[in-house]
């Protein structure tokens, strides 16, 4: 297990459910204002179009029901299995992508975003909290050729929908820049460390 959030600061989201419970409502109230963020872009898309659309409400939903499912099983015997491993590399990577690629695309165009403050200190701290909360679950998560087969293809699919159809957020810059080469750098970037993360899962299954 390999993770960058100390064991005394995981702990009580991990093992204490009204912590967790408290962390999953942050992440509904998160999911909720990003969906907002996208509101205008979803009006003009077929619903099919939607989970390759709203990328970082999708990475807090993956989040979410990753945490969910620590209920009734917590982390001492979390199992392992091809939907959960899934489930969990998917929501680790995505987590670091796309709360990486927001802040790397709020520096990038720095001044198209700096003079709004929410606009810009409020959306990047937000998602560089996304990246940190992703590195609750090598506390108990695992990873698998298999889940990190599925997530590679998600990848695939979400950056080829971004720039070959338009479909990546809207942005206050008139110019996509370096975007499409950084997104599937970070597609791999995310891919690597969820591997290096997850890969074998806890130390001992058995403890905590």
């Amino acid at each position: 297990m390999r993770t960058l959030i100390p064991e005394r600061i995981a702990a009580p989201y991990l093992d204490v459910e009204l912590s967790r419970f408290l962390l999953l409502c942050v992440n509904a109230v998160g999911i909720l204002v990003g969906l907002n963020f996208y509101l205008d872009q979803m009006a003009t898309h077929s619903v099919l179009a939607w989970p390759l659309l709203i990328d970082s409400p999708l990475s807090l939903c993956w989040m979410t029901a990753s945490l969910l499912t620590l209920w009734g099983l917590g982390r001492r015997y979390y199992p392992s299995s091809p939907v959960l491993d899934t489930l969990n590399t998917i929501a680790l990577a995505s987590m670091v992508k796309y709360g990486l690629w927001t802040a790397f695309t709020l520096n990038y165009f720095f001044g198209a975003y700096y003079p709004e403050v929410w606009s810009y200190w409020g959306i990047l701290f937000t998602h560089l909290v996304m990246v940190a909360e992703a590195f609750l679950i090598p506390y108990y998560g695992r990873t698998s050729a298999f889940a990190l087969g599925v997530t590679a293809l998600w990848f695939v699919a979400n950056d080829v929908a971004d720039y070959a159809f338009d479909l990546h957020p809207h942005l206050h810059a008139s110019t996509t820049g370096p975007l499409p080469w950084v997104t599937p750098l970070l597609s791999l970037g995310a891919l690597a460390l969820a591997w290096y993360c997850l890969d074998g899962g806890r130390n001992d299954p058995t403890a905590l």
